[in-house]
């Protein structure tokens, strides 16, 4: 009887070995840090001069934006980025209270509050936590042929951080009309379904684009309908990004393929016909460089027949470049 029970515990061993693990749902760890040392100064006004650097890799952080607010009205006092030396510097600061934001694509804001009942020099030394992959904004637009009830699950390799509407394990059943608009079980009303989320692990693209940053919105309105998206589509992926692109001098851009497909598969019930993913990886440049084009003839989709658009974006950190 011993015996058959040791033979029962090591098939279930070896069942669960041979069983193909399912992505896992992780957090991620590493913090990010500020710390300010000040002194009282005898110039009658306060300053800070910061550096900002990745806490992993100690790389300097280029336009990284550092935000003054006063404490109490949270109304915007000073707004500077971060030079390609990862420096700042916030100058005539008046006597009173402050919080210090420090903002970057890519990772958690980090704050400290600041009193300046005197007048004082500080020196901030700030290190991000860049998250390695943090696809923003990926939003979902469903076109059935016929009105009917969708459930689309998605399998995310990494932590899902905001959906809308909210995602539960068994993912979102909506009903969706021919022209987009979904309904949810109450009746409410929506356009897509939208989602967020981070990764420990990063895409790091072989090819893509080199873009001036004034020639941004031209070059996606042109590679988006190239890539099947319809001119709401593009109109909002543009507003999205654009803000965040325009004023860098150069941007690498590539589109992920099925890189990001095995990261993020979406199983959707019925069966879409057509299924367009957009999910472009970008990084800001302080100066053009010679990098592979991507051919983007395999991602190239026609809309036929009940069709799923997705797209969203990242900004990504590629050491050495």
């Amino acid at each position: 009887m011993k015996t058959s029970f040791y033979y029962l515990i090591i098939l279930v061993l070896a069942l669960l070995a041979c069983t193909t693990p399912k992505k896992t749902i992780s957090s991620y760890e590493n913090k990010s840090t500020i710390v300010v040392n000040c002194k009282n100064s005898s110039v009658p006004a306060s300053y800070i001069t910061g550096k900002v650097t990745d806490i992993n890799t100690q790389k300097e952080i280029f336009n990284a934006r550092a935000v003054l607010r006063d404490l109490k009205t949270l109304q915007v006092i000073e707004g500077v980025l971060t030079d390609e030396h990862g420096n700042f510097k916030l100058s005539n600061i008046s006597l009173g209270q402050y919080n210090l934001r420090i903002e970057h694509e890519g990772c958690d804001d980090v704050d400290i509050n600041l009193n300046f009942d005197e007048h004082r020099t500080c020196l901030a030394e700030i290190k991000l936590a860049l998250y390695t992959m943090k696809p923003e904004k990926p939003i979902i637009y469903l076109y059935p042929e016929q009105r009917q009830k969708i459930n689309v699950k998605l399998d995310y390799e990494g932590t899902l951080s905001h959906s809308y509407p909210k995602y539960y394990g068994d993912g979102w059943t909506v009903t969706a009309e021919p022209n987009g608009t979904l309904w949810d079980e109450n009746n409410q009303e929506y356009y897509a379904l939208f989602w967020e989320s981070h990764s420990s692990k990063q895409i790091i693209p072989q090819d893509g684009f080199i873009v001036a940053g004034k020639e941004t919105a031209s070059f996606l309105e042109e590679k988006l309908a190239y890539l099947g998206l319809n001119r709401r589509e593009a109109n909002e992926f543009i507003m999205y990004w654009l803000p965040r692109m325009e004023n860098i001098a150069y941007n690498l851009i590539h589109f992920a393929g099925t890189e990001y497909e095995e990261q993020a598969e979406l199983e959707i019930r019925p069966k879409p016909e057509t299924i367009i993913r957009v999910m472009m990886l970008t990084q800001p440049l302080k100066s053009k460089i010679d990098y592979p084009k991507q051919d983007l003839t395999k991602l190239k989709k026609t809309r036929k027949g009940f069709t799923v658009v997705e797209w969203g974006g990242s900004t990504i950190n590629i050491p050495n470049l």
